[in-house]
């Protein structure tokens, strides 16, 4: 349990129950708590994998990054300043996508382009009431960035200001490159009644999917995955843009896998072959 004077030192590689028992504390009757716990696709789960992630970049951080993230921490707290600096990275890649449940924890297709603000907005409430007051403007800017993949693709969003937010930023979009963020993705098509694959969706309209809006399958969002962008602005992080390299042929094969299983490979195969053809 989360004693009665919470210290930033306390979420340095906190153990999962006792974050979840310091959300639920302060957010206390809230119907979007107990969805956001549980939930599969973007919920508490995905938040610890992104958390995970963002602790694997930091001790990947070239001598740059690094000397930037020292800074960031002392601004933070003068005691211990490298452990609450992470400290304020977990917290942020906790509440990163928990905006994607409206207030009755419900995720609605409609709210979805706002929800780094909402999300933004509830943890700055946590920080707030546990007396992190500088932690706020790192956890805010964090979580408001932490989907911007460029000005075309997210032309409502703004990159990262802190090397903090990029950390963030760069776990998270990651996360999408992963060979098995597959079967995420098509759990959150479920939910936003896609299919996994439309016959009648056109690779004009494929090409041109964005983010956070309707797609026509869950083949688009996995193709935008495969294809997407992985420069800077993206992947603020050194060792994000190498890593992300690696998981693309992977990617590639379980998606083929899954079009395997839902006795469309060929047609896939030929899909892929033309976003290929115009990437090329």
């Amino acid at each position: 349990m989360i004693h009665s004077k919470p210290e930033l030192l306390d979420f340095y590689h906190f153990k999962n129950e006792f974050m979840k028992s310091a959300i639920k504390k302060c957010f206390s009757g809230e119907r979007w708590v107990k969805l956001f716990l549980i939930d599969s696709h973007h919920g508490f789960k995905h938040a610890n994998q992104v958390r995970l992630a963002s602790l694997k970049i930091i001790n990947n951080l070239d001598k740059k990054e690094r000397k930037l993230f020292l800074k960031e921490c002392k601004s933070i707290s003068g005691k211990n300043s490298f452990e609450c600096g992470v400290a304020v990275v977990e917290i942020a890649s906790i509440f990163h996508d928990c905006g994607r449940f409206d207030s009755r924890g419900n995720i609605v297709l409609e709210e979805q382009k706002t929800h780094n603000r909402r999300g933004a907005k509830r943890a700055m409430e946590f920080c707030e009431k546990l007396g992190f007051i500088h932690a706020i403007s790192y956890v805010e800017d964090a979580i408001t960035s932490h989907d911007f993949q460029n000005y075309s693709l997210t032309p409502d969003g703004k990159p990262p200001k802190t090397l903090i937010g990029k950390i963030v930023q760069s776990s998270d979009q990651l996360g999408w490159f992963h060979p098995n963020s597959i079967h995420r993705t098509l759990k959150f098509a479920k939910v936003m009644q896609w299919p996994f694959y439309n016959s009648k969706a056109s690779f004009e309209a494929r090409l041109n999917w964005k983010p956070q809006t309707k797609a026509l399958d869950g083949l688009t969002v996995m193709l935008a995955q495969l294809f997407g962008p992985s420069g800077p602005s993206r992947f603020g992080i050194t060792y994000a843009r190498k890593k992300v390299g690696s998981y693309k042929e992977e990617l590639k094969r379980n998606i083929l896998k899954l079009a395997s299983k839902y006795k469309v490979r060929s047609r896939v195969a030929n899909i892929i072959s033309e976003y290929e053809k115009h990437y090329s």
